[in-house]
């Protein structure tokens, strides 16, 4: 939350969750329960504490000579009405355009046969040490420990809360013109329904009117690049250097409302935050170890899903943690699965998945890797030509 620091409500609505999620497990609310129990849940309230300050401040200082008694009357009251002051950080760059660019890598390597389509670690890396962001910017401190937080966690799915409209936002969020068009990611279709499980459960966000008076969004949600380009966004640095997906959720017409309008949007958007929750179980789950029962690290999960009796890869692979462990979310369907990793033998499994409402666990599907018979010989080699010279 509050990655721009004067757009304030998803900043509050993670603090109510975390008090909610608590309060309702001490409950007995079964549900949260399972939700708590069968999920690791990180909450990051405030990327840019400094944008909120400043748009404090601001709002402060231009305010009419005794129309707040204090600060926190303001807040509470008006909160603040200017749309730019507070968003960039202290030093005055936009968080959310300073990520680095992997788009730009992703659309080149899409002309490129056997490309690589996942973690994009060596780019980010070469991103980061140029010094400067798509915009021409240093990369920020904020930036920075975020995008390393993400890559060094095993995330699944996340979403960025925001506000200046009401609207789910799905990847890409730029295209490879960096015009204004309609950009899908290989998971266009996961997507979509990872964002309708925001929006159906947010009346608001759902509705066909125009909430802020501004653009039309049918079903409430939007690809990024269809609605506007981002260069140097996290919602598509998440999905390019990690396994996890995100969405970028627009949360209200006004960036700093009225604290006192605070329970009616924790209200709307409640059953929504928790319906996206949920969403990390889809798909499919599971261990890859050797025939050892060693967990093998950093291997390739390949999807190809069963379409109109044609087997389509979906071009965005997920690895294995260290301790051997993937998730690979997934929508309703039949697909072949195959693990890959150099020195073993791929192996290829094949599954339908029937998600469920409110499932706790994915489907699981495990594998064990034999190693490669070439591996097998040349370790033989290496083993006889060390007792020959001894």
């Amino acid at each position: 939350g509050n990655m721009h620091g004067n757009e304030v409500v998803g900043r509050e609505l993670l603090l109510n969750l975390a008090e909610d999620l608590c309060q309702e497990y001490q409950n007995g609310n079964e549900q949260i329960q399972k939700l708590v129990d069968n999920t690791r849940i990180h909450l990051l309230p405030a990327m840019n504490p400094d944008g909120w300050e400043i748009a404090v401040q601001h709002a402060w200082n231009t305010s009419k000579p005794g129309e707040f008694k204090d600060i926190e009357t303001m807040l509470k009251e008006h909160g603040t009405t200017d749309w730019t002051v507070g968003r960039a950080n202290a030093n005055g760059v936009d968080l959310n355009r300073n990520f680095p660019d992997l788009d730009e890598f992703i659309y080149a390597y899409n002309n490129e046969k056997n490309h690589r389509n996942n973690h994009l670690n060596f780019e980010t890396f070469v991103a980061l040490t140029s010094g400067k962001d798509c915009h021409d910017k240093s990369y920020q401190v904020e930036t920075v420990t975020v995008a390393f937080w993400i890559m060094e966690n095993p995330f699944v799915l996340s979403a960025n809360l925001h506000n200046g409209d009401i609207v789910a936002n799905y990847p890409y969020d730029d295209s490879a013109n960096h015009l204004r068009m309609y950009s899908p990611s290989p998971d266009d279709q996961l997507f979509q329904q990872l964002a309708e499980s925001y929006s159906h459960a947010n009346e608001n966000m759902e509705s066909p009117k125009k909430p802020c008076g501004t653009d039309v969004f049918p079903e409430g949600i939007t690809n990024g690049a269809a609605w506007y380009p981002v260069c140097g966004g996290m919602q598509d640095f998440n999905y390019l250097a990690s396994n996890c997906f995100e969405l970028t959720l627009e949360l209200g017409c006004r960036k700093f409302p009225p604290g006192k309008d605070l329970p009616h949007l924790w209200n709307e958007n409640k059953n929504a935050i928790i319906s996206f929750m949920w969403q990390t179980h889809l798909g499919i789950k599971g261990i890859i170890d050797d025939e050892d029962g060693e967990p093998i690290y950093n291997a390739s999960i390949k999807v190809y899903q069963s379409i109109n009796n044609n087997w389509e890869y979906i071009d965005h692979d997920v690895t294995s943690n260290p301790d051997g462990n993937y998730y690979r979310l997934l929508v309703d369907g039949t697909y072949a699965i195959k693990v890959a990793k150099p020195g073993y033998e791929s192996q290829i499994q094949y599954v339908k998945i029937h998600n469920k409402e409110h499932q706790t666990n994915a489907q699981r599907l495990d594998f064990t890797l034999q190693t490669a018979s070439s591996e097998r010989i040349s370790l033989q080699q290496i083993l006889r030509k060390h007792m020959n010279n001894v």
